[in-house]
């Protein structure tokens, strides 16, 4: 009986063993074929206005004019200015006027926020100040 049932999951293992190899083999084969996803970016007005904060928070010009944008490339210091760049490029190309109003309202909100943060010293002043700029901006 002991060996009946040694004998049966011997036979069991050999069968598991000979599935996953007639399994695993294909699927590699498929994990190979397959491409690299490129991730390309679709401006859209919701996107392009997203990039426009982004340009604003990294101090960038927020101008659609190509002189000023050049300066874009210059005084960037973070690594992925690239991409970032010609994701500015495309969105000033196709939705202009969304990336230009978002970029101008996020840096007026900024400025605003750092004129806060200077003319008051007191916490309690300081804090009415960014909640008033906040209110008005609706941040």
């Amino acid at each position: 009986m002991k060996t009946l049932v040694t004998s049966f999951g011997l036979l069991f293992c050999l069968l598991l063993i000979k599935t996953t190899e007639s399994i695993i083999p294909p699927f590699l084969e498929h994990l190979q074929r397959e491409q690299p996803v490129v991730h390309t970016f679709r401006p859209t007005a919701a996107r392009c206005c997203r990039v426009g904060q982004r340009t604003a928070r990294r101090m960038m010009s927020c101008s659609t004019y190509s002189g000023q944008r050049l300066l874009n490339s210059v005084h960037s210091v973070r690594g992925d200015s690239d991409a970032f760049t010609t994701k500015v490029t495309e969105c000033t190309a196709n939705f202009a006027t969304s990336f230009e109003k978002c970029c101008v309202n996020k840096e007026n909100f900024l400025k605003e926020i750092r004129m806060c943060r200077r003319r008051y010293t007191d916490r309690v002043f300081r804090a009415k100040c960014i909640k008033i700029a906040k209110a008005k901006y609706r941040q």
